[in-house]
């Protein structure tokens, strides 16, 4: 037994300064712990934006590391969270994530905020990080839209947004707002716009009124909302591109109970003019057999003939021919053509009333027959 406690503790003495050597060094476990990740999101700011800045450690040592505070610091971002005043350890072969708000402020471009770890009986850690400060919005113009918007008439406007930035944002939603006017679609959700990417997004405005359109862009910036706007000025008038069916040739024929009229229609527009119709209108009454003559579509530059009848007041002077049409998205447009009537007092001699007497017009065969009598009468007196 006695024998068995002295090798026990010979034992020991020879294992005692083995022990001594491996001692934990803090420098050296502290040295094992490195940032394994930095995510910010948003990835760019833009001034007075809020962030949150993700920081992932990693002990890749075998031993435990104590952290007694991890801060962060840079004169030229706010810090909005705590700093980490009691980390604790962070265990061998172990990951530690760390979050902290930060905000820029006016200023734009590119800063090295500092995280600091203070390893408990070891050095500090400064690990500095990029962060970038970008002021570009999105940007929204107008690809393409009428020269002149006809009132009642629908016209495609085609907005063209793109995001010169050099990360993306999200959420990004458009909507449209005109008092009076009819617009399709109201708003569009578009989402996601990655660094450089660009859509176009058509809109249909019928307007009613020169009030302006306003448009307005949505965007979220990380956790940050963004919204930029465009207005749109509506300038009514007449459209230099549209359908103009033209009257020409017109003959007009009086037919005794009523007229006749026929002619050629043409479309002098830029763009096709459909279901043509030609008519007349008040005070003219039109009747069969063309009370509306259908001409159909009109290509620019095409023609047509057409035939109507109708009736007027002896008192008419003259009547509307009434020319109509309709546009690709069926908005009716109509246009009046005067056209003289030949005044029945001129038509033709016989027509003409007789300015004279009645009892005038019977006595002038009388009177040429005593001339002639006269004049026979004359004649023999002067024989004899």
């Amino acid at each position: 037994m006695r024998f068995s406690i002295i090798f026990l503790f010979l034992i020991f003495l020879a294992l005692a300064p083995v022990y001594g050597e491996t001692t934990v060094d803090p420098v050296a476990a502290a040295a094992q712990v490195q940032v394994n990740s930095i995510s910010i999101d948003p990835e760019v700011l833009m001034p007075l934006d809020t962030a949150v800045v993700t920081i992932v450690l990693n002990n890749s040592g075998q031993e435990a590391v104590p952290i007694n505070h991890a801060l962060m610091y840079d004169k030229n971002l706010d810090i909005l969270s705590d700093n980490y005043e009691k980390v604790g350890s962070i265990g061998a072969g172990n990951t530690l994530k760390l979050e902290y708000t930060i905000q820029a402020k006016g200023d734009t471009g590119i800063f090295y905020p500092i995280l600091s770890l203070d390893f408990r009986g070891a050095h500090f850690l400064r690990y500095p990080f990029r962060v970038q400060v970008q002021k570009d919005p999105i940007e929204m113009s107008v690809l393409s839209k009428p020269e002149i918007f006809v009132e009642g008439k629908k016209d495609i406007v085609q907005l063209h947004i793109g995001n010169p930035r050099d990360n993306t944002v999200s959420g990004v939603t458009i909507t449209a707002n005109g008092t009076g006017h009819e617009i399709t679609p109201l708003s569009y959700f578009i989402g996601a716009l990655g660094s450089d990417d660009a859509v176009d997004i058509p809109f249909n405005i019928t307007p009613y009124g020169n009030k302006s359109v306003q448009f307005t862009l949505e965007y979220q910036n990380g956790i940050n909302q963004h919204n930029i706007t465009y207005t749109l000025p509506i300038v009514l008038g007449e459209s230099r591109k549209h359908a103009n069916p033209v009257l020409s040739n017109v003959i007009i024929t009086d037919e005794g109970e009523f007229f006749r009229v026929t002619g050629d229609v043409t479309n002098s527009g830029l763009e096709t003019a459909n279901g043509v119709e030609v008519t007349s209108a008040a005070p003219a009454n039109p009747i069969f057999p063309y009370k509306l003559y259908a001409v159909g579509a009109l290509k620019p530059d095409d023609f047509s003939s057409f035939e109507i009848t109708f009736k007027a007041d002896a008192n008419t002077t003259e009547v509307p021919l009434q020319t109509s049409f309709k546009d690709r998205d069926g908005n009716i447009f109509s246009s009046d053509t005067k056209l003289e009537l030949p005044h029945k007092d001129t038509i033709t001699e016989k027509e003409q009333p007789s300015q004279l007497p009645e009892k005038t017009i019977y006595l002038i065969p009388v009177g040429l027959l005593l001339l002639v009598i006269i004049a026979i009468w004359y004649s023999r007196r002067n024989k004899a």
